[in-house]
């Protein structure tokens, strides 16, 4: 089965290199699309069909018992008692036993679920992140991947390293989307053994939502030797990460029934300022405010939010863009984070860096039977504009689970100025065609002011699992000012675009070679203006990527770019080669450095590009990231920069640290400094921390602007049942 399953595999994708081959050469040469073009895109998407493979499933039994082991990272309590089992190899030797054994057993209180794995392993114990949610795939790990409604799509996520430190996160669309910016209440402890490390972890049932009445619930785990480069999982071959439609059963398990359970977590904090503009240029304030989290059922929560503060956010690192499109940042606060994933579509018609501080804000999450439903109402605290009026946002996201692990979603957005508003409706779908096909979709209509409707939409059909990757993709944006009113709530870097794309990436590891794996790709993409009179661009991007068994690493890309500048009404051909030396880029004590030569609207520029981090100690993190680029000629856009970023990390315990993160860009003589003393007394709500930053920098009409801020926060958690 397995042989035969692979040759069908391979099969087709020498049957999709090939079509992508040409139809590359097709659309390069031509600028304009033929009808045979369209009909080829459309009709090869059916002739492929996808390989099965027989999946068991396995089962675990829930061990009921009245007092549950302490957690103290000793395994004398359970060890004895715990089942063995070898995984399944995803990387590097896919469908292969893994030659390390791990055990496992779940105990239940009855408040608690009570997990513990011991993790046997030959190779050196790798743990070096002490920062909750950032560890990923840089040290060895253990996750536990949890379904609380059997429906093959979500699921909750619980990891640890050696060290202790935790991750969790929620899974969505069955893998396709993580979200690592959910947290709730666990306790967990991890220790190192001669023969390995072991793991326990106590989940509290209140701390997840589940539904009711079943007993049965899907279970899975991942493991992490990274000194084997291995990852594998427990219940079955795996072709893909996180599938909870391949997880196995987690049975008897008896959750208590959870009602009106209340989370309230007030905050005060103290503010000194000192500015060197305005009238008061030095000024101490106090602020409070707070969240209440109200879970009325176990699969629903509410939370409001009053006058949050957003003190311990970082500053977003600054950047060198070349691409002449708006930058895309990440949000960081907390209120937005939780739940913002259900909005990732590709046309995210909610982007919420769009809304700045707000006075308050109510959300709305959970599943009812079939249905997730996420809803976000807040108020931004400054005014938009001269007549001092305060926007109010308005976000919708309904996502509907169809056949085994498939999904249709409609997303609904609003921007509310004085008696102004701004909409956007849109509907989506994912569909799972197989463990490796796949057929997604948008269409998007965004209204201003109910008087003027543009439109957008895309299909995209894809073949694409952990080593291999292919997709044609059809996107429609109109132009006509669309663009300005998407990006009132959203994020679309451009618009007037009927565009075409396909990508192709495949890795290949390497056994009794020095060579780990090799991995190589080709992205290109096409567009014409909405109504086809115009070829707008092409842009072609070649990579390769080469991982050595002595951990040194080295990656060559080129781009090739036609772009007609509307604008400037221009042509510009853009391009440029890059190279990368690394060395043990896959672990956190890691050093790379970048080489780039090119050419961007006009200018021709080269840079270079380090990153290095490592623990000098046992509890101190450094992570250094130089970079420099030459632009010939300069412009106001494209200015000769020096950017450095420092930051250093010392954890005295997981949950008790100081950070310093230092950045200079010398296009703006820009100087940023930012400190902190953090402790989750109570993780990960309960916290105190003192903050000082300062910020100076020349503003676009050349004057300095310099600034000192300085915080005491705490925010204390009130749990009521």
């Amino acid at each position: 089965m397995r042989r035969k399953n692979s040759y069908r595999f391979e099969k087709s994708l020498i049957v999709v290199v090939l079509v992508t081959t040409i139809l590359n050469k097709i659309l390069v040469l031509r600028r304009q699309p033929s009808q045979a073009i369209k009909i080829c895109l459309i009709v090869f998407s059916f002739i492929f069909f996808s390989p099965t493979y027989a999946v068991g499933q396995k089962t675990i039994q829930v061990v009921p018992a009245k007092q549950l082991p302490s957690i103290d990272g000793n395994p004398d309590d359970v060890l004895s008692l715990m089942t063995p089992f070898n995984f399944f190899q995803l990387e590097p030797n896919n469908g292969s036993a893994s030659p390390d054994e791990t055990r496992i057993i779940v105990l239940q209180s009855s408040d608690t679920l009570y997990i513990a794995i011991a993790c046997i392993q030959n190779s050196e114990v790798t743990a070096k992140i002490q920062m909750r949610d950032k560890f990923g795939q840089s040290d060895d790990g253990i996750f536990l991947i949890l379904g609380t409604y059997n429906d093959n799509r979500n699921s909750y996520g619980f990891g640890l390293n050696p060290l202790g430190t935790q991750a969790d996160f929620r899974i969505m669309d069955d893998g396709r989307t993580l979200d690592y910016n959910w947290d709730t209440e666990w306790l967990s402890s991890a220790a190192k053994y001669e023969w390995g490390w072991f793991a326990e972890m106590a989940i509290p049932f209140t701390s997840i939502k589940f539904k009711k009445n079943i007993n049965n619930w899907q279970i899975n785990f991942r493991r992490i030797n990274r000194e084997d480069s291995e990852i594998s999982y427990w219940n079955s071959v795996v072709q893909d990460e996180f599938k909870v439609s391949l997880s196995g059963n987690l049975m008897n398990i008896n959750p208590p029934a959870t009602k009106n359970t209340l989370l309230i977590v007030p905050y005060g904090m103290g503010k000194a300022t000192r500015t060197n503009t305005g009238e008061d240029k030095s000024f101490i304030e106090g602020q409070f405010g707070g969240d209440i989290n109200w879970q009325p059922s176990s699969n629903l929560t509410a939370n409001i939010t009053l006058n949050p503060d957003f003190a311990t956010v970082e500053a977003d690192e600054d950047v060198i863009d070349l691409t002449k499109y708006e930058i895309r940042y990440p949000e960081k606060r907390i209120f937005f984070q939780e739940g913002n994933e259900m909005y990732n579509t590709r046309l995210q018609s909610f982007y919420s860096r769009r809304i700045g501080d707000i006075s308050g804000g109510v959300k709305l999450t959970g599943k009812a039977g079939k249905t997730n439903i996420n809803l976000i109402n807040v108020f931004d605290k400054n005014a938009v504009d001269s007549t001092g009026n305060k926007p109010m946002y308005t976000a919708i996201r309904v996502k509907r689970d169809v056949l085994k692990s498939s999904s249709i979603g409609f997303t609904g957005t609003n921007k509310l100025l004085d008696e102004r508003m701004t909409t956007t409706l849109s509907t989506d779908y994912v569909l799972n065609l197989g463990p490796l096909w796949k057929l997604t979709g948008q269409y998007v209509a965004a209204i201003d002011d109910w008087n003027t409707l543009r439109n957008a939409g895309y299909a995209r059909f894809a073949a694409e699992n952990n080593f291999f990757h292919w997709h044609i993709r059809y996107s429609y944006t109109q132009g006509d000012g669309l663009k300005d009113i998407f990006n009132e709530t959203g994020y679309i870097n451009d618009d007037d675009r009927n565009e075409f794309d396909s990508d192709l990436s495949y890795k290949w590891w390497f056994k009794n070679s020095v060579i780990k794996f090799i991995s190589l790709g080709t992205a290109n993409n096409w567009y014409w203006n909405d109504n086809f009179t115009k070829f707008m661009s092409w842009n072609i991007n070649e990579t390769a990527d080469i991982f050595l068994k002595n951990k040194l690493n080295f990656s060559l890309r080129y781009n090739n770019e036609y772009r007609f500048l509307k604008t400037d009404s221009a042509d510009y051909y853009n391009y440029y080669y890059s190279g990368t030396i690394g060395y043990n880029t896959e672990a956190y004590n890691s050093a790379r450095i970048i080489f780039r030569t090119g050419r961007s609207f006009g200018s021709d520029y080269y840079s270079v590009e380090a990153a290095l981090q490592f623990k000098a100690f046992d509890r101190l993190a450094l992570e250094l990231k130089p970079r420099f680029i030459k632009f010939n000629p300069e412009t106001s856009s494209f200015k000769t920069t020096f950017i450095n970023s420092f930051s250093a990390t010392y954890n005295f315990t997981n949950d008790l640290w100081v950070k310093l993160i230092c950045q200079n860009n010398t296009s703006i003589e820009k100087i940023y400094v930012y400190g902190l003393l953090g402790w989750r007394f109570k993780p990960p709500f309960g916290s105190l921390y003192f903050i000082v930053n300062h910020t100076e920098y020349l503003d676009t009409s050349g004057l300095l602007q310099n600034k000192y801020i300085g915080y005491l926060k705490l925010a204390w958690p009130i749990s009521l049942r």
